[in-house]
């Protein structure tokens, strides 16, 4: 009987192993696959080191006040040596926007409303992006209650108001004033800039 059983025990453990084997060799592929090469939507890269964008108009002297108070508080108490806020001055001669750190936010759009892009391209602007900011900054409290739906439609209103007649309080013109201020600069720029420019040439003559 001992005989006739032996066979059937070492069948048995044969098959065992064989399973065992295979379920290795079937694993073996997705152990060790490159997980990039496999991922359909592979992470964005970073725009920025920061984790947001403010873009604001540094001639308004509430946008500049509030901006200012966020970045001292960002890069001197709460995040020093590794700020979450980064801040574009639309008025900056520097001001591109076709960068891919502003979002293509234009001039008229960052006059018309705060906007912010964050590190991975996402563009808000209005009251998100200062709830955005403040969280980069631990204040984040303090714009939950913003979330409510009535206190939320209630600020979004308020924020419209400010925002439509803000430059003519803080800087004492229109939007479309501003603008058309803006584009004949930029303009002036681009003439300047070219070879083509005839005032370049007189001077330098």
């Amino acid at each position: 009987l001992k005989l006739q059983l032996l066979p059937s025990s070492l069948l048995l453990s044969a098959n065992t192993c064989a399973r065992a084997t295979a379920f290795r060799v079937a694993a073996s592929p997705r152990l060790f696959a490159s997980t990039p090469a496999n991922n359909p939507n592979p992470p964005h890269p970073r725009l920025f080191p920061e984790e947001v964008n403010i873009i604001y108009d540094s001639r308004c002297s509430v946008c500049k006040l509030e901006i200012d108070f966020l970045a001292r508080r960002d890069s001197e108490k709460i995040n020093v040596g590794a700020p979450r806020l980064k801040v574009t001055d639309l008025e900056g001669d520097d001001y591109d926007p076709t960068d891919p750190a502003n979002g293509g936010v234009t001039y008229r759009e960052g006059m018309a409303a705060i906007h912010g892009v964050t590190a991975d391209g996402k563009v808000v602007k209005g009251v998100p992006v200062f709830s955005l900011a403040y969280s980069q900054v631990g204040l984040g409290w303090l714009f939950r209650v913003t979330t409510w739906p009535i206190v939320k439609q209630l600020v979004n209103v308020g924020y419209y108001l400010f925002a439509k007649y803000r430059t003519n309080i803080t800087r004492g013109a229109s939007i479309e004033k501003l603008v058309e201020q803006y584009e004949a600069k930029r303009a002036l720029q681009r003439e300047m800039d070219s070879d083509d420019c005839q005032v370049c040439k007189t001077k330098q003559s």
